[in-house]
């Protein structure tokens, strides 16, 4: 396993144990305490930013060569999957938001919904260009072994 591989399963873990542990707190605190409140639950989203410490754990790779043709290929691969898919989740919550809003009559929105919604897109970037790696190089990999067809 290379370093990238490396890289991705800590921010695949990271941010997947971030957003699982949200989920639930929000959800425990909203039958204690309700909303507005059960939105605290988002701090455990900071655990997400522990997969950003990836490059200082994790070295380069011994020896001259650090990536080759492949890996700069499956990384480009990634990095437009990632920006393909945040940009996709910030239109669909803009336009839901747009949606809910103009349903309930109310013509404003508060800012304080900006700095979430900039959030949920930086998350879905990381975490589908993690799991793009992830997923490009475990197809490889089975290419390879199977031999060619």
């Amino acid at each position: 396993m290379n370093r990238m591989q490396k890289m991705s399963w800590m921010m695949v873990i990271c941010i997947g144990t971030a957003l699982i542990l949200s989920a639930m707190a929000i959800t425990i605190l909203y039958f204690k305490i309700g909303f507005p409140r059960a939105w605290a639950g988002w701090s455990f989203m900071g655990i997400a930013g522990f997969g950003g410490l990836a490059p200082l754990i994790f070295k380069k790779d011994p020896g001259p060569i650090q990536a080759d043709e492949r890996d700069q290929l499956i990384n480009l691969k990634a990095a437009r999957a990632g920006f393909a898919i945040s940009y996709g989740v910030f239109g669909l919550l803009c336009m839901g938001i747009w949606e809910y809003y103009r349903h309930q009559n109310i013509e404003t929105i508060s800012i304080h919904l900006l700095p979430q919604l900039f959030m949920a897109a930086g998350i879905t970037a990381f975490f589908t260009h993690a799991l793009t790696i992830l997923v490009l190089y475990g197809k490889d990999n089975k290419q390879i072994e199977g031999g060619p067809a």
